[in-house]
């Protein structure tokens, strides 16, 4: 956004050392996703190469084993890690075309709501996940041809999803100090990046 266009409008005040240690911890455990999705990137590229290999050469090699159930768990546990930097930064889904230029207050109001319903949502889905990993762990649960524990994946995108409240919560705080204070908390809405 250029500067004409903030004029009248209040800078975002800093996020504080609550805000900033959240945005660490978030960060880096996005990175974290997104090394697991590069090496999940590799091993289907190899594999679909091997099996290549051996189509045109008729040779011994093939794909890696267990690479789809690899990729499917993986995956699994790098889409918990994004979450709580995109609801940090005010990067998920939202219809900002409505809101973006509204006074800090009623935004806020808006964010608020949506923010609460998150909340709830995210507090329900790491209950469940929870439930979900014990079960895993209880049942020994393995993944077909690698054998490897499925619980251990639930445990990781478990600790992601209670990531995920905690930035919930503050991020309803945060809205709630917007609404009182009538000035924008942290990063810009997504829609002004």
């Amino acid at each position: 956004m250029s500067e004409a266009a903030h004029i009248g409008r209040v800078a975002p005040a800093p996020h504080g050392p609550i805000g900033r240690l959240l945005e660490a911890v978030c960060g880096a455990v996005a990175m974290l996703g997104g090394l697991l999705l590069i090496a999940i990137m590799l091993i289907s590229s190899l594999s679909v190469m091997g099996r290549a290999l051996s189509l045109l050469f008729a040779a011994r090699v093939s794909g890696i084993p267990g690479d789809v159930e690899l990729v499917q768990l993986g995956c699994a546990v790098a889409v918990f890690a994004f979450l709580p930097i995109c609801q940090l930064k005010r990067a998920n889904v939202l219809v900002g075309a409505f809101t973006k230029n509204l006074p800090v207050r009623a935004r806020a109001g808006f964010d608020l709501t949506a923010n609460l319903l998150f909340l709830l949502l995210s507090v329900a889905l790491a209950f469940q996940l929870g439930i979900g990993t014990r079960e895993k762990f209880a049942n020994h649960d393995t993944t077909m041809v690698l054998r490897f524990p499925e619980g251990w994946a639930y445990a990781a995108a478990l600790a992601f999803a209670w990531l995920l409240v905690i930035v919930t919560a503050y991020t309803v705080a945060r809205s709630a100090l917007e609404i009182g204070s009538n000035r924008a908390i942290g990063p810009s809405p997504a829609g002004e990046h």
